[in-house]
């Protein structure tokens, strides 16, 4: 009996392992993404701070967004983990969908926006004035006030600025 316990827990581990080995290069690349977005972020609020130092931000990193973060690291790996487990166990007829391949890279494209997102906003380039007639601007969001508020502050400060 003291033998078979641990062999019964090595083989479930076994099993478990074999199930998750698979799916961690899309898991690593989500993660991936994921840091890349979170260095942007602090970037824009590093840039915002500067730009507006009255501003209630205060260009750190919070630990409530990195809560989120690995809330939502943990749900896409589930659905990759479950797209996984429908392409080989449900749809493996079709000779393999790569479902988690896909979930994967939706997650990272929509990460990709976001740090696009991060990189255009409150920046002076020109790419980032191009890019932002596409994506949204983030830092009425970084502000925490709403967009109108956030035009109303930026007409001021041009206002100042022509005056001198």
């Amino acid at each position: 009996m003291n033998t078979t316990l641990p062999r019964l827990i090595a083989a479930f581990l076994g099993v478990i392992w074999a199930y998750l080995e698979p799916t961690i290069p899309y898991a690593v690349l989500c993660v991936f993404a994921v840091l890349i977005d979170c260095l942007t972020a602090w970037r824009l609020n590093r840039r915002i701070k500067q730009k507006y130092p009255k501003a209630k931000t205060d260009g750190k990193l919070k630990s409530a967004r990195m809560t989120k973060m690995i809330s939502d690291l943990a749900i896409v790996w589930l659905c990759i983990l479950l797209a996984t487990g429908v392409d080989e166990n449900l749809l493996g007829h079709f000779g393999g969908l790569h479902l988690g391949q896909y979930v994967a890279a939706i997650f990272v494209l929509c990460t990709a926006v976001s740090i696009l997102e991060n990189e255009s906003s409150c920046n002076g380039s020109a790419w980032a004035r191009a890019v932002q007639k596409i994506v949204t601007s983030k830092v009425s969001r970084h502000l925490d006030i709403d967009e109108e508020e956030l035009k109303e502050i930026i007409h001021q400060d041009s206002k100042k600025k022509s005056k001198k």
